[in-house]
This record gives structure tokens, sequence and C-alpha cells, in this order.
């Protein structure tokens, strides 16, 4: 185990790419037909700007389809844009990470969730994979909370509203980043790298 980790009294995990699988290059191909599929990329759905504002819990998904659409000149094809945000959960499997929970709590850590999610994406999520969220002792998700890493208002959020000591809590996510962020208000941090990064 991560010497981080074995010293550290509460984990903390960042969900896309560190507990669940997220490919949007994989799952568009086979959520879309291919005309619009090489049209609505990861890029245009997922790492534009206002996919960001749904991470903040500032505008609805079909306003982001919608949006995305126009900006980019296919207005039409906003129903599409809105089906894949809407059930690429349904592609996500859990990662490896996912099976160090129980071992964690044998260990006596207390596990918590730090995710950029928009509100209505995370319920789905945590319905589907109810048997990994299910073992958090608490879960901080920007799009309820109006936050979004890495501004480090969100890691002091976790901190106070869980009552964690910074020095005893590490942070794991897969942007670099994000991790800073957590460095800078205490806390300590591992960028993730597959499993092997965490043992």
């Amino acid at each position: 185990m991560n010497a981080l980790i074995e010293n550290a009294r509460n984990v903390v995990f960042d969900v896309g790419q560190v507990l669940l699988r997220f490919e949007p290059d994989e799952f568009i191909p086979r959520l879309l037909p291919p005309g619009a599929a090489r049209v609505l990329t990861k890029e245009v759905l997922f790492t534009c700007p206002t996919w960001s504002r749904i991470d903040e819990g500032t505008i609805s998904e079909e306003a982001c389809a919608r949006k995305e659409c126009a900006d980019i000149g296919v207005p039409e094809l906003w129903p599409q844009a809105l089906y894949v945000m809407q059930h690429f959960h349904e592609q996500m499997s859990a990662l490896p990470t996912a099976e160090l929970l129980p071992q964690l709590h044998t260990l006596g850590k207390r596990l918590y969730v730090l995710s950029n999610y928009g509100p209505v994406g995370f319920a789905r999520a945590e319905e589907r994979f109810a048997d990994v969220f299910s073992q958090f002792d608490g879960m901080i998700i920007s799009g309820r909370e109006k936050l979004i890493k890495p501004d480090p208002a969100i890691y002091r959020l976790l901190l106070s509203r869980y009552g964690l000591n910074a020095a005893e809590t590490v942070f794991i996510d897969d942007r670099a980043e994000n991790i800073r962020a957590a460095q800078s208000v205490g806390m300590q941090g591992i960028v993730y790298q597959g499993i092997s990064s965490l043992m």
C-alpha cells in the first residue's frame, strides 16, 4: 500500500478515471450513429467550458447540449448530444480502485468522495454503482455544492463538513492540478496513474 495511504486517517477519491472508468472516445460511437459520433466528440461534449457548468451545477444537461451543438453549427443534433449526457453512466465500469475500499475500511480508514460531477448525472451513477458508493463515509459532489475543483473552497468544504484534519487526509485524483489544490489546503495527494500508484 502507498505510504501516504497507510499513514492517512482519511482517504478521499475522485470518481471519473479513479473509481469509475470514463472513456468517451470508446462509448460515444456505441451511443450514436456514425455521422453524429464523428461530430459530437469528447471535446465537444465533455471537455468544453459548458460541460464545466454542468459540474458547477449552473446549467442543465439539455441547455448544455443545445448550446454546444449551436456553437459548432449543428443545432439539430442537440437531442443526440443530450442522449449521450443522459446515458454515458451506463457505459462506465468500476476500476480496480473500487476493490480496495473494503480493505481500507478494515484498516480503519474513513473514506470520502470529492468529485466534479453534475448533480443529475451523479445521481444516475450513484444508483448504478450503489455497491461502490455505499462504502463511503461522506461525499462532496461539485454540482450539488456549486463549487468545483480545483477551487480550494471545495476542499475546505470537505474538511469542515466532515471534521477532517487536512494533515491526516490524502486525496487521490487523476489530474495534477486537483492534487496541487488539495495540497494548498494542507492535504496529502496522489496523482492516480492506475492501481499501481496506490500500492
